[in-house]
């Protein structure tokens, strides 16, 4: 595959990766089962808004992740696990719902990515079997991230930033 301008895909706004080390973090998340693509969001992510609100947790710098447990070429797509999580510094109970939780740091290339959401399970594809077949990377066995750094009710869907964490070894 060839890069063009720092980008992986003349298609998609993808850049190419940078290597960096996550530090392991506290998050509250809620687990979700399903088909990626027809997972309601937006629904998940208020009950998130709505714990993190009740529990006062709102704080600088917080991370709004999204963890993919799985590969839904390998695993059926109505057993895909999404995992939606924000990072949080202030001690909290979880319900039975919504927990609280360290997620694992470790060594990740970060792609950026800008545009719609819906286009997350291409450059997903994109990734993993276009970027990284012909590369000497070994990916580590941890689950996808992405980290979403604009709010997607504020701004228009071609302008959303996405950086996702493929981890490796």
């Amino acid at each position: 595959m060839s890069v063009l301008n720092n980008k992986i895909s003349s298609e998609y706004n993808i850049s190419t990766p940078k290597i960096i080390n996550r530090t392991s973090r506290k998050v509250i998340s809620l687990m979700v089962v399903g088909d990626y693509e027809k997972i309601d969001y937006k629904t998940i992510w208020s009950k998130i808004w709505a714990f993190i609100n009740s529990n006062k947790l709102f704080g600088m710098r917080m991370e709004f992740l999204g963890i993919y447990h799985d590969d839904p070429r390998k695993v059926s797509v109505d057993e895909c696990r999404f995992e939606p999580c924000v990072t949080i510094k202030k001690d909290a109970e979880g319900s039975e719902e919504i927990k609280i939780k360290d997620i694992e740091g470790g060594k990740y290339l970060m792609f950026h990515y800008t545009g719609s959401y819906d286009n997350f399970s291409k450059v997903h594809n994109i990734i993993y079997n276009e970027y990284l077949v012909d590369k000497d990377f070994k990916l580590r066995n941890a689950p996808l991230i992405n980290k979403y750094l604009n709010n997607p009710e504020k701004v228009i869907y071609k302008k959303l930033r996405t950086e996702i964490y493929i981890p490796i070894e």
